[in-house]
């Protein structure tokens, strides 16, 4: 229930108070005393409502919005969709009733006839509150008047002062050089020098201890100095807490030389004021010219100056402006001295400048003679060069390898040692005596004037009547990129044909200028055709290959399809080439029906194969997961279709099955930029100046890549050369010999082959024997590492021409590809995958490595139970 009279109360004293307010406001400016009834008639509006206001605010305000909604609804009132202020206004209204107070009577019972005397004794209370109100007002006119002259002549200081500032500012600057130097003397004189000690379980960890006495011999510069401790401590507030640092003598100085900047400064500006502008400012200001006042007026300026002094200081020697306590200059001489000291170091400056510019002139002529000269344009212009160009699976290579059969001599360079291989046994079968050679091994074929090879081991020294380069797109590799380059131009040949995609058409016309005789263009004589329905694993059909990006999910799919009653084949880029060689040969025989493959099957490997599935869109480039391109994705939709086999190559996609065949029947942009790095000519060139490769690797870093280039950022060349710098292997090694051992293709990211690779540099430079490549046994990954091991052994081997030993360790590689190939049918059928953190089974397709159930109980415990919601 309403309280409604004791609002009523409460309104009613807060009316008399508005009235008495009223009248004393209205009473106050008459210079005699109206009556009561001229006041009423005057006010009669005022009066009326003033009542009603008072009522409205108090009720409203006394009762809650809950409670007076209840109060009009049990009063039979629909307000709903009433807005809040029309609710308020009903509410005063209906509550009012019942409850009016009659303000003009109250008036006339408390100052009518019977009361004149209180109404009189109310007016001179009104007249002299007003009076002394009036006075108030006259006196804040007059001291904002004032004010308001001496803002105006603070500016007017400002522009006074400012140019008297500018003018004398190096003088300022000496005075206050002066000071400092007398007191960068007593410190140095006095002080100790302070070092950090390790002190466990205080404060700041460490405790500071003496360390014999300052000397000013052991700074060249003031900020030399300024950095060494003066056995204090400073705090510092960050964002959360306070930081004890120890204190340095910039510290100190920063302030010592803001206190003397205010104490000097003003007083010496002040002096200098016209006596007009003083007698001025203080005619308008009732007041003199302070220091004080020159500081407010130059507050910014005089902010700046302890920075800009500060900044002037720290560059100075500390010999210099120690020469003025030394000598006790007088300013005449200091500021003489001081010029002259100015004139030393700029001569000085110019001279370091003149000796950085010779430096920087002398380190481009450098860049340019080592670098520069290495990747001009030069092919051969007696080479007769043939373009093959198309995409995957249409010929090209099969069309450039029979002119290389039918040369007497030549050369076939490969991305991949698996492809060289193929080639090699290829032109051996077909009656064409044919040598291998790549980083890991060599297979030389008597009376043989042909060699299949990667095209890392490509050299120019030697010659053929016809030479094949495959894959030329990769000379935008910004790893191997180069050696495509290298070959193309540089081949010592009749007759070059260079295969590649239709991407990299533009960049060989430019690169082969006038040398180019034929450009043929290849299309796929099998079409392809996409299914734009989303691929189920349940889905695969024999022919089938099925894409993924990583070798772990290579055996997830490989398990699954093997309990689903398939036969699976399976490739991947870490796989042994022989292995790889073996699972091909399964799906070609028929012994597989299915393939699950990364995109290493994209690279010149023609397979019996129907449909190429991609499960996934997304792959991992060393850098970032990324979207495939157009072209990878070509180079991959291309192994689909068998000519006379299967004249049609299907393409099915897990996902975005549109988006995927718009990218797969794309233009694809013509490659802009091929890649570079360092060739053995430059390190030779580089040996005429230095002798060491880390200045080689700076140089390489601050040489500017000619325009469409790229260049390499020799990772690996760099990781590893963080292992034997300032060892005796970079001491007793030649920086030829000591890169090219830097460069061999092995995986330096496995910690067991990198140590293998440091033992033998080792062995290499303390003339010892090559320790043997640790072998074994147990699981895939296991016998893959020896694989690797037996590899990079190889490497060394083969670079040390030492060929019966490789011979030797190539058959016991061999030997080993027969294991892995068996441990892998047994693996690829009992693979499964499990929770790393409870070991329960996973489905084939999990996206994670643990399972659900765990990921959420490590959820709970980041966050808290109360903020987990799924």
């Amino acid at each position: 229930m309403l309280e409604l009279e004791a609002i009523q109360s409460r309104a009613i004293e807060k009316t008399k108070h508005t009235l008495l307010q009223d009248i004393k406001s209205v009473l106050g400016e008459q210079d005699e005393c109206p009556d009561l009834e001229t006041y009423l008639t005057d006010r009669h509006s005022f009066i009326k409502k003033a009542w009603g206001t008072t009522w409205r605010k108090i009720a409203v305000s006394s009762v809650s919005k809950k409670n007076r909604k209840s109060y009009l609804t049990e009063r039979g009132f629909e307000i709903k969709g009433y807005k809040p202020q029309a609710i308020d206004k009903l509410f005063a209204k209906e509550t009012r009733k019942g409850m009016e107070f009659d303000a003009f009577s109250w008036l006339k019972e408390q100052y009518g006839n019977g009361n004149k005397a209180e109404w009189l004794s109310l007016y001179e209370e009104a007249r002299a509150e007003f009076a002394r109100k009036e006075e108030e007002r006259k006196e804040k006119e007059q001291q904002q008047s004032i004010n308001d002259r001496k803002t105006r002549y603070q500016l007017q200081l400002n522009l006074e002062a400012a140019p008297i500032l500018e003018v004398n500012k190096e003088l300022y600057y000496l005075h206050i050089r002066e000071q400092l130097s007398h007191q960068l003397s007593k410190d140095i004189k006095t002080n100790s020098k302070y070092i950090e000690n390790y002190a466990p379980h205080t404060e700041l960890e460490d405790e500071l201890i003496k360390n014999g006495d300052l000397t000013r011999h052991d700074y060249e510069t003031v900020n030399d100095f300024f950095q060494e401790l003066t056995g204090g401590v400073s705090s510092e507030l960050d964002r959360y807490s306070t930081i004890i640092l120890f204190e340095t003598y910039e510290d100190v100085y920063e302030v010592f030389i803001t206190d003397k900047i205010y104490e000097i400064i003003p007083t010496m500006i002040m002096d200098n004021l016209s006596a007009a502008f003083k007698e001025e400012y203080k005619n308008y200001t009732n007041a003199s010219v302070t220091r004080m006042d020159i500081i407010k007026a130059l507050r910014s300026d005089l902010s700046d100056l302890v920075y800009e002094y500060k900044r002037m200081l720290v560059e100075e020697k500390l010999s210099d402006v120690l020469e003025v306590s030394d000598h006790n200059l007088t300013i005449e001489e200091h500021q003489e001295r001081y010029q002259q000291q100015l004139e030393e170091r700029r001569l000085q400056q110019e001279r370091e400048r003149e000796e950085k510019k010779k430096l920087i002139e002398e380190e481009q002529r450098q860049l340019n003679y080592i670098f520069g000269a290495e990747y001009e344009m030069d092919p051969r212009k007696e080479t007769e060069y043939i373009l093959h160009l198309g995409d995957t699976n249409t010929g090209k290579t099969y069309t450039a390898l029979k002119s290389l059969k039918k040369a007497a001599s030549g050369n076939y360079l490969a991305p991949l040692r698996l492809l060289a291989l193929e080639v090699f046994e290829k032109l051996n079968k077909d009656g064409v005596p044919c040598s291998l050679k790549t980083g890991e091994e060599e297979k030389i074929v008597e009376d043989a004037q042909h060699m299949a090879g990667t095209v890392e081991m490509f050299s120019e020294l030697e010659h053929g009547d016809v030479t094949v380069i495959d894959e030329a797109q990769m000379i935008q590799d910004r790893d191997r990129g180069f050696s495509w380059y290298k070959a193309i131009t540089r081949a010592n040949a009749k007759q070059v044909h260079v295969i590649g995609s239709l991407s990299i058409r533009s960049m060989l016309e430019e690169m082969l200028d006038g040398v180019i005789s034929e450009i043929h263009e290849y299309e796929r004589d099998i079409p392809l055709k996409v299914d734009l329905r989303k691929f189920k694993i349940e889905q695969v059909k024999p022919a089938d290959a099925l894409i993924v990006f990583s070798r772990k999910k290579v055996l997830q799919t490989a398990a699954k399809l093997e309990k689903d009653g398939h036969k699976v084949s399976v490739i991947y880029g870490s796989m042994p080439p022989e292995t790889r060689r073996k699972q091909i040969e399964q799906f070609i025989n028929r012994e597989t029906n299915v393939i699950v493959s990364t995109d290493a099957i994209g690279m010149g490997l023609n397979l019996p194969i129907r449909r190429i599935v991609l499960l996934e869109n997304m792959k991992f480039d060393g850098q970032k997961r990324r979207l495939l391109t157009s072209q990878e994705l070509k180079q991959i939709a291309g192994r689909a279709g068998r000519k006379g086999l299967y004249n049609v190559g299907e393409v099915a996609f897990a996902k975005d099955a549109k988006q995927m065949r718009e990218l797969l029947f794309s233009t694809d942009e013509q490659i802009s930029k091929f890649s570079i790095a360092p060739t053995s000519d430059m390190l030779r060139r580089f040996k005429e100046y230095h002798h060491d490769l880390g200045t080689f690797f700076d140089m390489w870093a601050k040489f500017k890549n000619p325009k469409g280039t790229q260049k390499s950022n020799l990772a690996q060349e760099r990781e590893l050369y963080e292992e034997v710098k300032d060892t005796l292997i970079e001491a007793k090694m030649p920086i030829v010999d000591l890169y090219g051992y830097l460069q061999l293709p092995f995986s330096a990211k496995e910690n067991s082959l990198k140590k293998q690779w440091i033992a033998s540099m080792n062995a290499i430079v303390n003339r010892e024997e090559l320790p043997e490549p640790r072998m074994i046994e147990g699981s895939l990954e296991k016998l893959e590492l020896s694989y690797k091991a037996i590899g990079l052994h190889l490497l060394f081997l083969y670079r040390m021409d030492r060929r019966p030993e490789a011979i030797y360790w190539e058959r016991v590689r061999e030997e080993l590809t027969d294991k892995i190939h068996n441990v892998l049918r047994k693996d690829m059928k009992k693979f499964k995958r499990t929770c790393s953190a409870c070991s329960k089974d996973l489905p084939w397709n999990h996206d994670h490595a643990i399972c659900d159930s765990c990921f959420h109980k490590r959820f709970r415990r980041r966050h808290g139970d109360e903020d987990f919601n799924y």
